[in-house]
């Protein structure tokens, strides 16, 4: 049995572990930085922060059988700021001709930018790899549930959304494009870059030419890959495209991953988030409308946030849903949740189970 929810306290240790396997810009493997993450993720999901663009959110995948934490996701509510404005190079392309030669050339090219007010960030999403290829596709559900809460809160959010793609690393977690242009430019290697960014960007600014880079200039093997997704990342890829993201022509200039964008209102899965009412538990031998995913928030202290995957079938009186999660939600009949049908009459499946 698995669900979803906010970070807590408690997970400190899942999340530790689970960040010793995979140590990410989102999840670091360090514990006293995972403790600030997890904090700033309650307040966020508490409303401490006046200012909505402040809020960064942390969901977790349980599974219940282990009683463990075997995946992450977040939503940085604005990703780039004053305070941290975001870093990426633009790609684009330059036409040059000479007629005493009669030779003409197309060339990539790179133009280092900042946002100092950006769109929301989808990402972090982090599934233990004990886990990938289950039949009910945990990753997918980390993934929606990030579109989920953003369709329940769209006044949260900003009117764009981006991802960050990973594009293929070397076997060792580095990459080819830093070690070609980054480190010429900051006399970093790459893991040293990566750790000092999560705090400050500061050195890339003072450092990295505001001029355009030709990447004819890097070897072709590095050059190719930029923009492009790595295999592991492939799925996330289809994924994206397939709810309305397009690649944007910018990349990470750290690792040279893509990123994807999309208009928050014609993201498929928030246009089919609205809130309903749960009219109680659908009957696991009855024929279904399709499925759906479901979040509910509750007050202990603060709004605590929940969500699972089911079945679900429309009534006169709202919606009766049916998931192995359900009892987790805390959620009674005449309540209102927030409900995202991924399959059903009429619609085009985004995910079957």
């Amino acid at each position: 049995m698995f669900f979803l929810r906010e970070v807590r306290p408690a997970d400190l240790d899942d999340l530790e572990v689970l960040a010793e396997r995979l140590n990410t810009l989102n999840l670091p493997a360090d514990r006293s930085k995972l403790k600030k993450l997890i904090d700033y993720s309650r307040a966020s999901f508490g409303g401490r922060f006046e200012d909505p663009e402040e809020r960064e959110y942390i969901f977790v995948l349980r599974d219940l059988e282990h009683d463990r934490v075997i995946g992450t996701c977040m939503i940085i509510a604005r990703h780039g700021t004053y305070k941290r404005p975001s870093v990426y190079f633009q790609v684009r392309e330059v036409q040059k001709y000479s007629s005493t030669i009669d030779t003409h050339f197309r060339h990539q090219i790179l133009q280092m930018h900042y946002n100092y007010h950006g769109p929301t960030e989808i990402g972090g999403l982090i599934l233990h790899p004990d886990y990938r290829g289950h039949r009910l596709k945990l990753g997918k559900m980390l993934a929606y549930v990030r579109f989920l809460y953003i369709g329940m809160h769209p006044e949260l959010f900003q009117d764009e959304l981006v991802a960050e793609l990973l594009p293929q690393l070397k076997e060792d977690g580095t990459s080819d494009l830093w070690n070609h242009l980054g480190r010429v430019f900051t006399g970093l290697d790459y893991m040293t870059a990566d750790k000092m960014s999560r705090e400050n960007i500061e050195f890339v600014r003072a450092l990295f030419p505001f001029e355009p880079i030709y990447t004819a200039l890097l070897p072709d093997d590095v050059a190719e890959m930029i923009g492009k997704v790595g295999e592991p990342t492939k799925p996330v890829e289809r994924m994206l495209t397939g709810i309305g993201f397009e690649y944007d022509h910018s990349i990470d200039p750290f690792d040279g991953g893509p990123t994807f964008r999309c208009r928050t209102r014609e993201c498929e899965p928030i246009k089919r988030t609205h809130w309903d009412t749960f009219a109680g538990v659908l009957d696991p031998d009855d024929e279904a409308d399709g499925f759906a995913m479901v979040g509910f928030e509750y007050e202990a202290k603060h709004v605590r946030f929940r969500a699972t995957v089911g079945k679900y079938k429309r009534v006169d009186d709202g919606i009766l849903f049916h998931s192995e999660g359900i009892g987790k939600l805390r959620c009674n009949p005449g309540d209102r949740f927030g409900f995202m049908p991924l399959s059903g009459p009429e619609l085009r499946p985004l995910y079957v189970l």
